[in-house]
């Protein structure tokens, strides 16, 4: 809607009429106006620059063609070496001043116009969309005739074809891992700890070809910086599922309803209700009126009188937040990383503090909070977002955390279950004199030879967490029955709960947590899955972590020192006999 107003003070009302009244509406569709936008004036006299405009002109266009011709080549030289993550060759630069000149000198056209359209192929070259990595020179690969047993690491022996005096004979060749240029190991340094492109510092030094040498001190720069945040949010979210938080459905009714023992009663409930509500009003009886009306009427005194749990936004966002702030204070205050798997504080705010039942927390703000001596909370394992990511929609689900202990804080995954596995719940129909709980119901599923082997590595984990409902919340009971938590690993240890889990994963398993957590990292840093050439790089930075006592800095100055991070790989396996040589590239 255009209007021409002339300058001062204009009042603006805006009303929306419901096309239904209020009083026979029968949805809870509303409308809400959420924004106007007014725009003006117009004309070029009281035009302002966008934001960020100076950040590519830095000043005005010259008039003169071979001076704006100059001032083009400037501006994108500096946007494709921006864009390329590196130095870009003069003929590129010269093609792109080629497109902004057919631009902006055609009619009606703006130097801006011109450079805009030199854009478009840069930020369509697959040199921007992926990083290209290359690599610092190198010399010849050396060929080494294996007469003392294999030692280096990276190499390969291979048979090669039968002399004539019929003997095998072994040449061995040391494959070629060529490092990184510093322009290539600025980019992985940064997508790696700031998700985004290397800053002037970091293109500096790889200019002057001296980052290899500063890479402490820029590991230091770097961490301490705010957009390290990315790192954290992006690196926790994939380890630890947590990303996976806000689209999760919890059905809250349900799952207190099963706590309770009144899983079946609401169900009941539930079911009549609707069957009620799918009569038309105009041919309910009087009774079923009736029916109706007391049952929305008990609903809501039971919602009244019952402990209100809801799984809103508010609530994720603190949850995901608890596990990313726990790990970002492991990182900046250089900790223990065992500290992810069992520590004596936490992070809260009111909110989630009420839904654990932690008191003396008040306020919005998220913030450490000490824990009690024999509290089951701290720790990544009994976060909140961690246990609702690892439940189903209306229970718990001992697999799934089990799992998800086995993969993530130990790295030794089973292997993916057999086809035609029966459905959890089918094993309950085994039970007719009263409603099971999970323990019973995965004893009786775990009796079955086709499932025994997994679930036996699986179960034990999974039903230590049996304290916590699927909201995350801590219990004593499902269904009425006292919760039994306790089991036996199945490397022999005997717990009672998670708090004993969780001290045996640190005191006895905690180079299974430093060698898991290794490769979950590195594996983030690299964009790719590690394979058997990576198993020595994930050793060192092992040991190295343990004699630092699981320092965080240990785990990541590691994993950028590492050759999976500082190299690349261009390996080849030559064969040789007397008489004649082949070759082959393994990929």
């Amino acid at each position: 809607m255009d209007r021409d107003w002339q300058a001062g003070d204009h009042p603006l009302a805006l009303e929306v009429h419901p096309l239904i009244p209020a009083e026979k509406k029968q949805n809870s569709l509303d409308l809400r106006l959420r924004q106007v936008v007014i725009r003006g004036p117009l004309d070029d006299a009281h035009g302002t620059r966008p934001k960020n405009f100076e950040r590519y002109f830095w000043k005005d266009p010259p008039t003169a063609a071979k001076e704006r011709r100059a001032y083009a080549r400037e501006v994108l030289t500096r946007f494709a070496t921006k864009a390329y993550r590196r130095p870009v060759e003069a003929r590129t630069v010269d093609r792109l001043v080629a497109i902004a000149e057919g631009v902006y000198n055609s009619p009606g056209k703006s130097f801006e116009d011109g450079i805009a359209e030199a854009m478009i192929p840069l930020l369509a070259s697959p040199r921007f969309l992926f990083r290209v990595e290359q690599t610092e020179p190198s010399g010849t690969t050396p060929r080494i005739d294996v007469g003392q047993p294999f030692q280096a690491a990276g190499s390969a022996r291979v048979p090669a074809p039968r002399s004539d005096s019929g003997k095998m004979k072994f040449i061995e060749t040391q494959e070629k891992y060529p490092a990184l240029d510093e322009y290539a190991l600025a980019s992985r340094l940064s997508y790696f700890l700031w998700s985004t492109m290397p800053d002037d510092e970091l293109f500096g030094l790889a200019s002057r070809h001296e980052l290899r040498n500063n890479l402490e001190q820029q590991i230091h720069r770097m961490t301490a910086d705010h957009r390290a945040q990315a790192f954290i949010d992006n690196f926790v979210g994939q380890w630890l599922q947590v990303r996976d938080l806000e689209g999760l459905n919890i059905d809250e009714r349900v799952v207190l309803a099963r706590d309770r023992g009144e899983e079946r009663e609401l169900e009941k409930r539930f079911h009549r209700f609707r069957e009620l509500q799918a009569i038309p009003k105009e041919k309910r009886t009087p009774e079923q009126q009736e029916e109706l009306q007391r049952m929305i009427d008990e609903r809501r005194k039971r919602r009244q009188s019952q402990q209100n749990v809801e799984l809103d936004e508010a609530l994720r966002r603190a949850m995901r937040q608890e596990t990313e702030m726990c790990f970002r204070y492991v990182m900046r205050e250089d900790r223990s990383v065992l500290e992810l798997v069992s520590s004596d504080y936490t992070f809260l705010n009111e909110k989630l503090a009420t839904h654990y039942g932690i008191t003396n927390v008040t306020g919005n703000e998220m913030r450490k909070v000490s824990l009690p001596a024999d509290s089951p909370r701290g720790g990544v394992l009994t976060d909140g977002s961690v246990l609702v990511v690892t439940s189903n929609p209306t229970r718990t689900s001992p697999v799934k955390r089990g799992l998800f202990i086995l993969d993530n804080i130990l790295g030794i995954p089973p292997p993916p279950p057999p086809a035609n596995v029966p459905p959890l719940e089918d094993s309950e129909k085994a039970f007719t004199d009263h409603q099971p709980t999970l323990r019973e119901t995965l004893e009786i599923h775990r009796s079955k030879p086709l499932c025994s082997s997994c679930h036996n590595r699986m179960d034990p984990l999974g039903l230590s967490l049996e304290n916590f409902n699927a909201l995350g919340m801590w219990r004593e009971s499902e269904r009425g029955v006292g919760i039994d938590a306790g089991g036996k690993l199945i490397t022999g240890e005997t717990f009672h709960d998670v708090r004993d889990v969780k001290q045996t994963i640190v005191d006895r398993h905690r180079l299974d947590f430093y060698r898991c957590l290794t490769e979950k990292l590195l594996t983030y840093a690299l964009g790719r899955g590690l394979e058997y050439y990576d198993v020595e790089s994930v050793d060192r930075i092992v040991n190295a972590l343990d004699k630092e006592n699981g320092r965080f800095s240990a785990l990541l100055a590691g994993v950028i020192h590492s050759a999976p991070f500082q190299k690349t790989r261009n390996s080849s396996i030559s064969l040789a006999s007397n008489a004649s040589e082949s070759s082959a590239v393994l990929r």
